[in-house]
């Protein structure tokens, strides 16, 4: 009667360990939902730096003309007349 007993408790506890460690809300799935949490929070503060910057920019241009000049100037390469452009190019 003993034996039977420890029998089916020794199976009961390897179960629920199973189950605790590698189960669907075990302790595995925890570890790979906090990595996994992480990776995303990682992503988000790098848009929240990119997002930050481009709000800033568009109330940059929407402010003014100098704004807007510089833009065209460093994205385009707009000159005004009577300027000289010069292009340095590195070897």
């Amino acid at each position: 009667m003993l034996r039977i007993f420890l029998a089916i408790f020794l199976s009961a506890s390897s179960y629920f360990a199973f189950q605790i460690y590698w189960g669907e809300q075990g302790v595995k799935r925890d570890e790979e939902l906090a990595k996994q949490i992480e990776y995303q929070e990682q992503i988000n503060k790098r848009l929240k730096v990119r997002n930050d910057a481009l709000r800033a920019q568009i109330g940059d241009l929407k402010r003014g003309e100098d704004a807007i000049e510089e833009h065209v100037r460093t994205e385009l390469q707009y000159i005004k007349d009577g300027e000289v452009f010069y292009r340095i190019v590195e070897k």
